[in-house]
């Protein structure tokens, strides 16, 4: 499909695995320039080698810690000079976190690592984005959170989930001015059935896609909005 994003510039983090590395994928193949960035150097590497094989286009990667500001705030500047510009952000790249069911095993600490590994390590990428974008008049923020905003599951995730859908809302509101949308998607597991027309769990590919879609022209309309990803019809 074209989504008339050619020539667009975005930053991926959390781009070398999993969800953003296929939203790696499906931008590159809608012709955006594309940064990885990641906490793993020789996978960033290896990932980068990979998309540049199938694609045959340059592939920029940049290591990080999101927990760190300085290092953020580097890695976007770094980005942003190696792509000649900075349209989009997908913010995907936060630690494996979330753990917790018990009240009384739940710590002071623990929430407040949850927190700065996803909601604040967001809102760092985003404060360091903004400006490239505002000078663009023009933007796109993808927030990737996870059901647990939504469901009854851990504590820690719960929180550090539902502050993602927080930034993205106050944010969009505050960018929309300046032609920059944001808006948060929720990737979720579902019951997997092997009958034909019965539910089924979504892909990294679908989630993508529908990424891919929201970085269009044609999302424009869309912004602040919450958006689960959890099953379709076989």
């Amino acid at each position: 499909m074209d989504l008339s994003l050619t020539g667009k510039k975005a930053i991926i983090t959390g781009g070398s695995r999993g969800i953003g590395f296929e939203i790696a994928k499906s931008l590159i193949s809608e012709g955006v320039n594309v940064v990885i960035a990641a906490r793993d150097p020789v996978r960033l590497r290896n990932s980068a080698a990979l998309l540049e094989k199938a694609y045959g286009v340059s592939v920029h990667h940049i290591s990080y810690d999101i927990k760190d500001t300085v290092q953020v705030e580097s890695m976007v500047q770094e980005a942003k000079e190696m792509l000649s510009g900075l349209d989009i952000l997908i913010n995907n790249g936060a630690p494996a976190g979330g753990a917790g069911y018990a009240i009384e095993s739940i710590t002071d600490e623990n929430i407040w690592e949850n927190l700065d590994a996803k909601t604040v390590g967001y809102l760092r990428c985003t404060r360091a984005a903004v400006p490239h974008m505002k000078a663009n008049g023009w933007g796109r923020i993808i927030n990737v959170a996870g059901m647990a905003a939504r469901n009854a599951s851990t504590i820690p995730g719960g929180i550090r989930n539902a502050g993602v859908v927080v930034l993205s809302k106050v944010t969009s509101e505050d960018l929309g001015r300046f032609g920059i949308t944001v808006n948060t998607v929720h990737p979720g597991g579902v019951r997997i059935t092997e009958e034909p027309g019965k539910w089924k769990s979504p892909t990294t590919g679908d989630i993508a896609n529908l990424v891919a879609f929201l970085c269009s022209p044609d999302a424009a309309c869309l912004t602040g909005e919450s958006i689960g990803v959890a099953a379709g019809g076989g």
